[in-house]
């Protein structure tokens, strides 16, 4: 009955996970621009002991054979090792309409987070990285063609496996060479879609179907909302105010607005910390204490720096969250005996600037990627695409698993290049990526994915 019940949940979770990745419809702007725009979205592909990657792009800019454009001046820094199946969104300019075939990008300040297996027990180090190159030019495959008063996008994926170094152990030594991959997209492309922003709440426009989001860093982003955009809870635009934390889904528009398929207000708090759990204390039972390698954090706080470990204690914490899942079937999905090491979480509280001290008061599971190979033999089909398999991801999750990671998969999940788990099951050797909630499960303890979308990797 138990799993029985957990399949019903998992149904209507996979319900959720492909919605947070949808589309909403687009609509025109209101303040044409007279020039062409271009955004840029970014992601990770990763490198399996690297548990962050925060780097500042400073400029991008746009190059043909007369010309050079900047679509990035306000130096940005982003974790792209959390940005695993994920994609957010890095910048947005006006530029002259025209035919660009490459762009040149400037990074500093490496700061890379891994898992030391040199330690008893194995811990988490930081090295700042150091950068064979700060400047880097990418050829496009296809030119990126921008017409007037268009819209355009650049999907920019990096590439951590083949940019960070790593000795004869697997352990990465800190020399970063920038291998950075550059796709032109439509707003429309699935690669352009925003799937992981939020921010603080600045202010809302009830007549106007908009609000104003702050991002770390101190980036605004408009988000334009229509019938179609999915609220959780009873959450709408006129019961929403500051002070609150917002994640939004959505579709770039040509003003520079996001136009929102889902909304989230994720806490009402004044602070928030996001990042992945990497130990609970105790493991089994209420816990009582979590270490946290934060990704994510505002206001900025200095003693909780991002691409570090913190320990938080979250014995007082009542308030669990599942990502756009507010219902009944919550609390008996996650809740403080379902904290897991390898969960994405975000935690909400207070922050006391004459202390310097964060008090935890909400937490909420977040969405997150893992990518390895898939284990031979493994696939276990129910009826249909309903049914598991394992993925061997080396070091980080397989070492917290000591094996495999168990992947869950529904009628529903999304199978990209494959056909479904037949597909998986007469393919033979594959590399996957698959993204969805890492939940406990009650029998082992251990975690388990519950995917609403499995990738074959090329």
């Amino acid at each position: 009955m138990k799993r029985f019940l957990l399949f019903a949940m998992f149904s209507a979770l996979l319900s959720i996970l492909i919605g947070c990745g949808g589309t909403g419809s687009s609509q025109p702007s209101t303040n044409p621009s007279p020039t062409a725009a271009v955004f840029i979205t970014g992601e990770d592909a990763p490198l399996p002991s690297v548990l962050a990657f925060n780097v500042t792009v400073n400029s991008i800019t746009l190059n043909n054979s007369s010309t050079s454009v900047s679509v990035l001046s306000t130096p940005t820094t982003v974790d792209f090792a959390r940005l695993l199946g994920l994609r957010t969104l890095l910048g947005f300019n006006s530029v002259p309409p025209g035919t660009y075939t490459s762009a040149t990008i400037n990074l500093s300040a490496p700061l890379i987070s891994y898992l030391d297996l040199t330690t008893t027990p194995p811990s988490v180090g930081t090295i700042n990285g150091t950068l064979t190159n700060s400047t880097v030019t990418v050829a496009f495959s296809q030119p990126l063609v921008v017409g007037s008063n268009g819209l355009a996008g650049l999907h920019m994926e990096f590439d951590l496996r083949q940019s960070l170094q790593a000795d004869g152990t697997g352990q990465v030594t800190g020399v970063v060479n920038p291998q950075i991959d550059l796709k032109p997209v439509m707003a429309s492309d699935p690669d352009a879609q925003i799937t992981d922003l939020r921010g603080g709440l600045v202010s809302v426009n009830v007549a106007g179907s908009s609000f104003v989001i702050q991002r770390p860093g101190g980036h605004q982003v408009t988000i334009v909302v229509n019938s179609q955009t999915r609220f959780n809870g009873s959450w709408n635009l006129s019961n929403m105010a500051p002070p609150a934390f917002v994640e939004v889904d959505g579709t770039v528009q040509a003003d520079g607005g996001v136009l929102a398929s889902g909304v989230e207000v994720l806490a009402t708090t004044h602070a928030f910390l996001s990042g992945r759990i990497v130990n609970v204390n105790p493991s089994s039972g209420p816990a009582q204490a979590i270490t946290l390698l934060v990704g994510e954090e505002m206001p900025d706080i200095p003693s909780l720096p991002g691409g570090f470990p913190v320990t938080l204690d979250v014995s007082q914490v009542t308030d669990y969250q599942v990502c756009f899942f507010d219902n009944w079937f919550t609390n008996v999905l996650f809740n403080n005996s379902s904290l897991v090491v390898g969960q994405r979480v975000f935690v909400g509280g207070t922050f006391d600037s004459t202390s310097n001290t964060f008090v935890p008061q909400k937490i909420s599971l977040r969405r997150q990627g893992v990518e390895g190979d898939l284990v031979q033999g493994s696939v276990n089909i129910i009826s249909g695409n309903r049914g598991s398999f394992q993925l061997q991801n080396n070091l980080l999750v397989g070492y917290l698993l000591s094996g495999p990671l168990t992947v869950q998969t529904g009628n529903v999940t999304l199978f990209v290049n494959v056909n479904g788990l037949a597909g998986l099951q007469s393919g033979g050797a594959m590399k996957l990526r698959v993204h969805g909630l890492m939940l406990k499960d009650s029998m082992t303890g251990k975690p388990q994915l519950w995917a609403g979308r499995v990738r074959v990797l090329p």
